[in-house]
């Protein structure tokens, strides 16, 4: 199959709705790049994804990538986004790309598009004013710096297959939930909500048709839908949920201009009355996968991690007084200060501040241990010597926490630090293996383009053939192999110029041909034959074929090349320029093979007849077995009895242009019959008879031995024409030297 060339797309702007199978449908065959946004939930880890909310960061992912294509998604696609600075963002990307050639696709939200019907004075709002100004400055740098922009004004998108995509359904739903939901909209009022995936399929049209030139096209809101009908959607998912509407100014959107029908063959399919439950299902199910991944208990003791390590410490605290109870009167044990012990431990483990809890609660536990022995705590206050128990349990708790804290801030950092150089590492990857994809394919276009040479040269050699018949097999090979198609036919256009006969098809395609057509049955293809020398099936119109080209000889059309089937992703420019470019190389080829049958023609009949001769007449024989073998064509020969009687005017004037009729080495003459069948002798033979003629068909097995005795006869006629020549040149020099002698 024939592919494309691949372009690099960047996807920027609210990129929220966007997933794998929107980029298939979108980008079938480019490399998609998608710009990260800034609090952007989770779900797009299977796309590729580039950080460019830095100046550098764009302008390093910019050069990078050299990007082809740019689709802008405004912030206003969504209804009631709070996210603001897509003026600012539009700018730099634009500014960014100014000087190079990019086309740039924006997409904008229907905010510039509203209309308040009960107050006509009144049209613009604040979100009116700035999707305008994005508009704005997209077409002044168009007009600027020569970009070739284009603007969409598109109603608030939607995407069944991302879990309800948009925050505004998000929200909605979250609301229904919770048992209410309140719309600022009247309950009569249109919703203006456009699929995802139609847009997708709007971008792909355009771009497949893209031109230079700034436009503005207006995306219709086709479907009846009302917000009333929104609520009564969800109510029936939500049992018992209380709905309010607002009282806010009526608002319409305008008609339909049938500018994207037209130009592109465009409208939308899809509504959000009928994908609203799989918009609710999906988000169900997400919710219940996010339900099910909660654990409470581990919920709360991360939610609430101080009061558990204070708990922690006092249960520890607690055992510790008790253990020192337990062993005050081991001689060993009783040396070991284990409240010394236990704030040491406390604030390595957790920190600076729980090391001075756990000092404090070790200096009330001795404190309660001295008055538990009887002693005042006024020689306890008032004794300095006293308090250095006190201030080891603070200093030792204190520096142990420090050195916990500031090792936790270094691992911390170290930790952040690693993030960033893996985020980075990760960026530079991608690139790397970008670069490394772009190089691969550089390098298969290099190498494709020099066999490209190859294949020219071996397709005009092989179109190198006087010939028409074995033209017509070497042209439908050909044509199967560059394009891909494997439905290809040949025309033959009569003297007339009111009949096409069917000279060559695809193997295993003769079927979707018909043998013989009228032209007038064809009048349009025709006309654009005649005129452009291409005709596009773009109606898709039952029984035509999908492509069509002329080849003009003597000013008339001669030949018609037909594709019966097309695959969809060669319903494009691309195709069709090559269509024409592969027909053109055949054409040339035709009429040069026409202009040398018709110079010719007089040297190939045996004289005073209209026969051809058997050197001009069994190539013909061959190259119809030839398109026999293959499948391309189908043909009889036949053994006319009594041709002799004249000078085969009688023959020549009872068989189609597209036959022929000529002399093998036995003598008698014989009719080639293009693209007929057995079943087709009757009529034939009375058409024969009429002339006052009969034939006789040959059979499979006879017309190869004839073939093969007419191939040895000629072969051996010609090597004794060339003997004579090599052994006069002798006798000729000994002649001139006995005449010198």
């Amino acid at each position: 199959m024939v592919m494309g060339w691949q372009h690099e797309v960047l996807l920027v702007g609210d990129t929220d709705f966007i997933t794998q199978q929107w980029i298939q449908h979108a980008f079938p065959r480019d490399h998609v790049v998608i710009a990260e946004r800034e609090g952007t939930v989770g779900g797009n880890d299977r796309l590729r994804i580039v950080n460019m909310s830095g100046a550098s960061t764009l302008a390093e992912t910019l050069a990078t990538y050299e990007f082809d294509r740019i689709v802008f998604f405004s912030e206003n696609l969504t209804p009631r986004s709070d996210r603001d600075g897509d003026l600012g963002a539009l700018r730099r990307l634009l500014h960014a790309i100014r000087n190079r050639q990019t086309q740039m696709l924006m997409v904008s939200g229907p905010e510039s598009e509203f209309i308040y019907p009960e107050n006509a004075d009144v049209r613009d709002t604040s979100k009116s004013q700035m999707s305008r100004a994005l508009e704005e400055l997209c077409l002044y740098y168009a007009r600027t710096y020569r970009l070739e922009a284009k603007i969409i004004r598109c109603p608030y998108l939607y995407a069944p297959e991302r879990n309800g995509a948009t925050a505004y359904f998000g929200r909605l739903f979250e609301q229904a939930s919770a048992g209410s939901i309140s719309f600022r909209e009247r309950e009569q009022q249109q919703t203006c909500f456009l699929c995802a995936d139609d847009l997708a399929e709007l971008i792909y049209r355009m771009f497949d048709d893209w031109t230079a030139e700034s436009e503005v096209f207006h995306v219709p809101n086709v479907f009846n839908f009302t917000y009333g009908d929104l609520a009564d959607v969800i109510s029936a998912a939500f049992p018992g949920l209380s709905v309010t509407f607002g009282e806010g100014r009526p608002q319409s959107y305008p008609a339909d201009d049938h500018a994207l029908r037209l130009r592109y063959g465009w409208s939308p399919r899809y509504s959000l009355k009928q994908d609203l439950p799989l918009v609710l299902q999906r988000w169900k199910e997400a919710r219940a996968r996010e339900q099910s991944e909660k654990h409470p208990i581990w919920d709360f003791l991360r939610n609430h991690s101080k009061p558990w390590i204070a708990f922690e410490i006092c249960v520890t605290f607690i055992l510790e007084e008790l253990l020192r109870t337990a062993v005050q009167g081991d001689s060993q044990l009783g040396t070991v200060d284990l409240r010394l012990f236990f704030v040491v431990i406390v604030g390595t483990m957790y920190g600076m501040n729980a090391g001075v809890f756990a000092a404090a609660l070790a200096c009330a536990g001795m404190a309660l241990s001295y008055a538990s022995n009887g002693a005042s705590f006024a020689p306890l206050f008032y004794d300095t010597s006293n308090w250095l128990a006190f201030v080891v349990y603070f200093v030792a708790g204190a520096v142990c926490g420090y050195v916990q804290l500031r090792n936790r801030e270094n691992l911390r950092f170290m930790r952040d630090e690693n993030s960033l150089l893996r985020e980075r590492l990760a960026f530079l990857r991608d690139l790397y293996h970008d670069v490394l994809d772009d190089r691969r394919m550089l390098r298969g276009q290099i190498i494709g383009r020099r066999d490209s040479f190859g294949k020219m040269y071996a397709m005009t050699r092989e179109l190198d053939e006087v010939l028409p018949r074995k033209l017509y097999h070497a042209a439908i090979r050909i044509m199967q192999d560059t394009l891909g198609g494997d439905s290809f036919g040949i025309y033959r256009i009569d003297n007339g110029g009111r009949f096409a006969r069917l000279v060559a098809a695809s193997p295993q395609a003769e079927s979707l041909f018909s043998k013989s057509v009228r032209l007038e049955n064809y009048a349009n293809i025709v006309t654009a034959l005649d005129h452009g020398g291409l005709w596009v099936n773009r109606n898709l119109e039952q029984n035509l074929p999908m492509y069509a080209a002329g080849v003009h000889a003597d000013g008339k059309l001669a030949v018609v090349i037909v594709l019966a089937k097309a695959q969809p992703d060669q319903m494009n420019l691309y195709f069709q320029n090559l269509f024409t470019i592969m027909c053109g190389l055949v054409q040339s080829a035709m009429v040069r093979a026409f202009d040398y049958e018709n110079v010719a023609r007089q040297t190939m009949l045996v004289p005073g007849t209209e026969f051809l001769n058997t050197q001009a007449f069994l190539p013909k024989v061959l190259a119809a077995n030839e398109l026999k073998y293959a499948h391309m064509s189908n043909h009889l020969l036949l053994r006319v009895e009594g041709a002799w009687q004249d000078d085969g005017s009688r023959l020549r004037g009872a068989l189609r242009q597209t036959d022929e009729a000529g002399v093998l080495q036995d003598g008698n003459v014989y009719v080639l019959m293009n693209q007929v069948s057995e079943h087709e002798l009757p009529i034939i033979n009375g058409r024969l008879t009429q002339a006052g003629l009969h034939a006789k068909l040959v059979s499979v097995h006879e017309e190869d031995s004839l073939l093969a005795e007419a191939s040895e006869q000629v072969a051996a006629e010609s090597q004794a024409d060339e003997t004579p020549r090599s052994d006069a040149a002798p006798n000729d020099s000994a002649s001139h030297e006995g005449g010198a002698a």
